[in-house]
């Protein structure tokens, strides 16, 4: 039986079936593609080519720019540093997302606007900071609502 000899309600039915089957294929490929792991870099990668090309007591912090680019920042206490921060991040599937490889470079210019030294952190000598999940407390958030209306009425008391 071919199509055109087909009743148009199976023809119907037919159709539905196949569009419903590639339907629910891309929803299951999407759904199997959106489980990997998410992978992010940041920051600046340094070649190993340019850090040769750059030379302690003779770079000048105009030299490590061009070479570099603009620095991910300077030092906020010392202007004469800085920093080149770079990165690798994983974000598994419904998860958090780590660090895996943080690379800094600090650049030490002295006075004579010259290269005086070049120190290489890692994620394991770095600055670990706890991350706290919820708000900040502050005073007074955890007052109920009597709680609230007497601090009211004690606060205009005081002002007047």
């Amino acid at each position: 039986m071919t199509s055109l000899s087909m009743p148009r309600h199976r023809r119907f039915r037919h159709l539905f079936h196949s569009l419903r089957s590639i339907l629910i294929g891309g929803v299951w490929l999407v759904g199997l593609a959106s489980c990997g792991e998410r992978v992010s870099d940041h920051g600046q990668f340094i070649n190993e080519s340019d850090l040769a090309t750059i030379t302690i007591g003779s770079s000048t912090r105009a030299d490590i720019v061009q070479r570099l680019g603009q620095p991910s920042f300077e030092g906020a206490f010392d202007p004469n540093k800085l920093y080149y921060i770079s990165q690798h991040m994983v974000e598994p599937a419904g998860g958090t997302k780590t660090t895996k490889n943080r690379v800094i470079y600090m650049f030490t210019i002295n006075s004579e606007n010259k290269l005086q030294s070049i120190d290489l952190m890692d994620e394991k000598s770095g600055l670990n900071i706890a991350h706290i999940d919820e708000k900040t407390p502050t005073p007074g958030d955890t007052y109920g609502v009597i709680e609230q209306i007497f601090s009211n009425l004690r606060r205009t008391r005081n002002e007047q």
